[in-house]
């Protein structure tokens, strides 16, 4: 009987620590597995203190060959900053006070790719095989941009002003005066081909404009076919350059010490529009359009006018124009239209027929852009992000995840796009009457990016406003932008740090 019992609980060991063992691997196998991260790069210099955290784990110092992995986040404090050498041979260095994520890093697949994020601060840029290997693979985005190298190599600068540089850059901008050299005039509206050749410079080269783009003083501005361009000038005056056209901006000064307001501009060939700003309201005879067989002045004028080289025809849609060659000058009135061909006889007035062509290029009074944002005196604010290219070339597009929607008053070609915090719900659309048929909402109008390229600057303003320079980051009129997506719920790079080192302590390391 003894050893019946004896073997009875023998059984019921066996069987326990059977069901202990199952629980014990079920328990083991329960647990998720967590990949390890991949390898992005490493620190190949580091000054001062820094810190490196990947989401959930620990806050790691930085010093010189420290590892870099994706999803990692990268904290620099006031005057210290790192380089991070990446597997493809791509180099960041995060400058001071500055806040970072490797987003994404894929030099091994197919499809390769580098994702990175600048939340606040500033970082230099050089890229390496990935961008080499495909155009636009590799990307920094900002809370208002994306900025993506369209080059196989491209160096440049992206920086996120907070309230020190505001406050910097509106002192700067007090103590700065306008000179022949500041910029004259921005494209705010752009259609096909259409560059510009500075005959001021050593080595005069083309450049080809884009929305936002400057021009300057002793610019020539040449279209291609089936192309335009429409300039806003800060006094106002605005100009439509059309197809196949050539002109010139011989004079433009503008509220520049000692100097008197003037403006001279040229057209060589082909046709502009042209509205009339502050500079020729005040004082007729400081305006003039040159052509090879007439100059046209004005008197508060619209007009649009056209020549081969052997003859010009102005016709005026506004105010009162005047046409001179070596005979005389004639008035042009509202609806009328003068040819000047002969140098030998006076220009001809008539009435606009009906039947003159049509064309397709916008009329100047069609643009509602704010003169005073075309001048390069207007300071940085903050939440604005600047993007400085010392070689290749970038392109610059608003950043669709701060929750972009179209305005109603965007347009195709100046688009204004505003955004919405993203914890806000989307009010309810009104529900519409039972016998209305449901109206598909229009397409979002398309925002083209900004190129920038090596010399220039371009700016993205908090404000919503991007307009590129190459002296100094303006803002301008292309698209609306909110820099208040959220920033990684870290702590700041001192704090991180100082939980570094006293982990570091506790260690005993």
């Amino acid at each position: 009987m003894i050893r019946i019992l004896l073997m009875f609980f023998k059984l019921q060991i066996k069987r326990k620590a059977i069901e202990y063992f199952s629980l014990c691997i079920l328990v083991l196998f329960s647990f998720p597995v967590f990949p390890s991260p991949s390898l992005a790069g490493h620190i190949s210099f580091s000054k001062g203190s820094n810190a490196a955290q990947l989401p959930g784990g620990a806050p790691r110092i930085l010093g010189k060959d420290a590892e870099i992995f994706e999803t990692d986040n990268i904290q620099t404090t006031e005057q210290s900053f790192v380089i991070v050498e990446f597997i493809d041979g791509a180099k960041v260095t995060v400058r001071p006070d500055s806040n970072f994520t490797v987003d994404h890093y894929d030099n091994q697949s197919l499809t390769k790719t580098a994702q990175l994020v600048l939340h606040e601060g500033s970082v230099n840029a050089s890229t390496g095989n990935i961008a080499k290997d495909k155009l636009e693979s590799f990307q920094i985005k900002t809370p208002t941009t994306i900025v993506k190298s369209v080059a196989e190599k491209s160096e440049f600068t992206i920086g996120i002003c907070n309230q020190e540089c505001e406050d910097r850059s509106r002192a700067d901008v007090a103590n700065t005066e306008r000179t022949e050299k500041s910029i004259v005039a921005r494209v705010v509206e752009i259609k096909g081909q259409v560059g510009a050749t500075n005959h001021a410079e050593k080595a005069p080269k083309e450049r080809p404009l884009s929305l936002g783009k400057p021009l300057y003083n002793s610019d020539s501005i040449h279209s291609e076919k089936d192309s335009y361009a429409l300039m806003v000038f800060p006094d106002g005056q605005k100009v439509t350059l059309q197809a196949n056209s050539d002109m010139d901006i011989r004079t433009y000064n503008y509220q520049i010490k000692d100097k008197k307001d003037q403006i001279v501009f040229a057209l060589t060939a082909g046709g502009m529009r042209t509205l009339t700003g502050s500079i020729g309201k005040a004082d007729h005879n400081a305006y003039a359009l040159d052509t090879p067989v007439a100059t046209i002045g004005i008197r508060g004028t619209g007009t649009d006018t056209q020549t081969d080289g052997k003859s010009t025809v102005v016709a005026n849609w506004s105010g009162i124009a005047t046409v001179t060659n070596p005979t005389a000058t004639v008035d042009v009135p509202t609806g009328s239209s003068c040819s000047a061909s002969n140098p030998n006889e006076p220009p001809k007035v008539y009435v606009t027929p009906p039947s003159a062509p049509i064309i397709n290029a916008p009329r100047p009074d069609t643009d509602k852009t704010d003169p005073k944002t075309i001048a390069d005196n207007k300071p940085a604010t903050k939440g604005e992000t600047s993007i400085s290219v010392s070689s290749g070339t970038v392109s610059v597009s608003a950043n669709a995840s701060a929750s972009a929607t179209p305005s109603a008053s965007a347009s195709t070609s100046t688009s204004t796009v505003s955004t919405s915090s993203p914890s806000a719900a989307p009010a309810p659309a009104p529900a519409p009457a039972p016998s209305a048929s449901p109206v598909p909402p229009a397409p979002a109008p398309a925002v083209s990016p900004t190129i920038v390229q090596a010399g220039e600057t371009l700016s993205t303003s908090a404000s919503g406003q991007a307009m590129a320079s190459t002296t100094t980051p303006v803002s301008g009129t292309q698209y609306t932008i909110s820099p208040d997506l959220p920033v990684p719920t870290l702590p700041q790079a001192s704090s991180l740090i100082g939980n570094t080192a006293a982990s570091t302590a506790n260690n005993g390391c």
